[in-house]
């Protein structure tokens, strides 16, 4: 079987850039010597099964984005129709792609497909009120056939992007941006199980954050992020965008885990157990040293060799040594995207989830993880 080659090339969206590669917006990052900026939202309506432009529809009042990293489908889109726009949406083909306009760019900020729908119908028409997902919902269903297939499993490339790349075949999405990994896929899920199982499971072994649909409108899966080795894609220092009494701290310093044990006794693991493990350095304040006991966290996992067991320890004590957690209000900003480090009071964090209201005006909140690692 041909490995399929990632990434896939992004979609030709106005304004679309790498976060990486986006300058200095004194517009967006709100420099102290901006006095105020204007910015307006697009919701285009789409066919979803011939792409076809169904020209732009107009929500009622404010609609509501949010992206929550710990759901498998992370995005939703909330928001009210009139009359002739509930007339003209078919909810089970239509998508739609969410725009912001700032600055002279257009930000894309997401494709969703209709989830439900409640009417009110009355003399003069009917009204809805819409909840929408991303296209997640489209790959989270429930497998056919056991998973992976024959021919996969007695392939010599059979990794873990290999098999995403097969999970993913034929399903209607603009395409998928999948980071490398080394690591061969251990086990097999049977009919009836859903594909975002299979996907998270895919991520522990392949040393993966779990998969979202990112603002381009692509499935993506990026390596387990330590935001301490990585650079900043989001400055919060930069300019005066948090709102100051929209801050609220909390920590789980006193029960986190200091020592996160991998076990598996899976076929590669003979006659004596394969056991990955990571201890939080010492500088950490719930570290052995600091506390003076061990606080495990042990995880069983079908892993078939020591150095992909160590991998997966180390990315649990990644996600899951929380020490601080911080909640904060900024103006709507459209780089905002999933996993995202951002830049804090000098200090790294990174992003689990945000919630924006699609208004200019209104605040959108974060929630930043901090752990040391």
């Amino acid at each position: 079987m041909t490995q399929p080659t990632y990434p896939v090339p992004l979609p030709k969206w106005p304004g679309l850039t790498h976060l990486t590669d986006i300058p200095v917006d004194w517009g967006l990052d709100l420099d102290r010597t901006v006095g105020q900026r204007q910015s307006s939202f697009r919701f285009q309506l789409i066919n979803g099964v011939t792409g076809a432009l169904k020209g732009d529809i107009t929500p009622l009042r404010t609609a509501q984005l949010t992206h929550d990293s710990t759901r498998t489908i992370k995005r939703q889109l909330s928001f009210a129709l009139g009359v002739a726009d509930t007339a003209r949406v078919q909810e089970e083909v239509d998508r739609v792609v969410v725009f912001m306009l700032t600055g002279g760019q257009v930000y894309p900020l997401g494709r969703y497909a209709f989830s439900s729908e409640q009417d009110a119908t009355s003399t003069g028409g009917a009204r809805s009120s819409d909840t929408l997902l991303d296209e997640m919902t489209i790959v989270d269903q429930q497998l056919e056939s056991g998973f992976p297939s024959q021919e996969l499993v007695g392939a010599s490339n059979f990794s873990v992007p290999v098999a995403v790349g097969q999970l993913l075949s034929g399903l209607p999405i603009l395409g998928a941006t999948v980071a490398p990994s080394q690591f061969p896929v251990v086990g097999a899920w049977s009919p009836g199980t859903t594909k975002g199982q299979v996907l998270a499971a895919l991520a522990q072994q392949g040393d993966y954050q779990t998969p979202w649909f990112a603002n381009n409108g692509f499935f993506t899966m990026v390596r387990t992020i330590n935001p301490e080795e990585a650079e900043p894609t989001i400055d919060l220092d930069r300019g005066a965008r948090v709102i100051r009494d929209s801050i609220t701290t909390t920590s789980t310093l006193l029960v986190a885990p200091n020592r996160f044990l991998v076990v598996s006794n899976s076929g590669g693991a003979q006659s004596a157990p394969i056991v990955g493990r990571y201890d939080v350095p010492p500088s950490a304040p719930n570290s052995i040293q600091n506390i003076g006991f061990v606080r495990p966290s042990i995880t069983n996992a079908q892993v078939d060799s020591q150095s992909q067991a160590d991998a997966l320890a180390r990315q649990l004590g990644l996600q899951n040594t929380i020490t601080r957690t911080v909640q904060l209000a900024t103006p709507p900003d459209p780089r905002h995207d999933g996993y995202d480090v951002v830049r804090w009071q000098g200090q790294n964090w990174l992003e689990l989830g945000w919630s924006m209201p699609l208004v200019e005006g209104g605040q959108m909140t974060h929630t930043l993880r901090r752990s040391f690692t």
